[in-house]
């Protein structure tokens, strides 16, 4: 099972999804995991603690992955369960992305490796990018048979645009470090030793900044962000979701990827 370790420096905190034997994959106990992590800094910001982080940084553990995604055996356990995949007011993968959303400081993913799936929601999460040039930025629900959530998907809307949001959805391939840079889905792409370096410096620029007006700032940027989803929309999205994760596809494509080969859709 993964944790979400704490690492302080001066100013500057360093939250590591710690799970490297499966690729720092996510599952829900480390993403609640990750979500108390980030309230207790957000409670710490906002009783102005004298020791609170004016930034911090999100990194997978090791030097592999910064996220191959959600945990395939721990979704399948879900829906067998009966328990809701898409439910954004309770599932802990929302959960954990509204707390990135929420959290008062800025966040920088270190994106080392692969950033695939819920991974890649995560990255897209945070405030800033920086990204190793061998890491890959991924969106394989199309592959799945999955249908990802309004707000992951609007996430990646944001920064990407709407036509590399389709190709990244509709072929599911991973897009290389420079793409992502140039889509504005990174904001900086060097060598792992420094990209390494460069999180760590850009975390310590904003730290020696005004933390009032840097966290304000933050405030103001997520205000002139889109509004929820009206609530039709956000029951189509739910239904359509439902639609997908209890498919025949997905049955399909989940017992391939635990076989290891390739899945054969029928779109049912």
């Amino acid at each position: 099972m993964g944790a979400v370790l704490l690492e302080e420096r001066e100013r500057v905190s360093v939250l590591v999804l710690d799970a490297e034997a499966k690729g720092n994959a996510v599952d829900r106990a480390l993403l609640s995991a990750l979500e108390a992590r980030l309230r207790e800094i957000e409670k710490r910001v906002l009783a102005s603690d004298p020791a609170a982080p004016r930034a911090l940084i999100l990194r997978g553990a090791g030097e592999r992955a910064f996220s191959t995604g959600y945990d395939i055996e721990e979704l399948v356990r879900e829906l067998s369960s009966g328990a809701s995949v898409v439910d954004e007011s309770s599932h802990p993968l929302e959960r954990a992305l509204r707390a990135l959303d929420e959290c008062p400081v800025p966040t920088i993913a270190l994106v080392l490796g692969n950033a695939f799936g819920a991974g890649c929601e995560i990255a897209c999460a945070c405030d800033l990018r920086v990204a190793s040039d061998d890491a890959r930025f991924c969106m394989p629900p199309a592959k799945l048979g999955a249908l990802y959530s309004a707000s992951g998907t609007r996430r990646l809307l944001e920064l990407v645009g709407l036509a590399a949001t389709r190709e990244m959805f509709f072929t599911g391939e991973p897009i290389a470090a420079s793409r992502a840079l140039a889509l504005g889905l990174a904001n900086r792409v060097l060598p792992r030793t420094d990209a390494l370096a460069e999180a760590s410096r850009m975390a310590e620029a904003i730290a020696k900044n005004a933390p009032l007006t840097v966290r304000n700032t933050k405030a103001v940027l997520r205000r002139l962000r889109p509004g929820p989803l009206d609530p039709a929309t956000a029951a189509f999205v739910s239904q359509l979701r439902e639609q997908c994760f209890r498919s025949r596809d997905f049955q399909e494509a989940t017992r391939a990827f635990l076989e290891k080969r390739k899945p054969d859709f029928e779109g049912r």
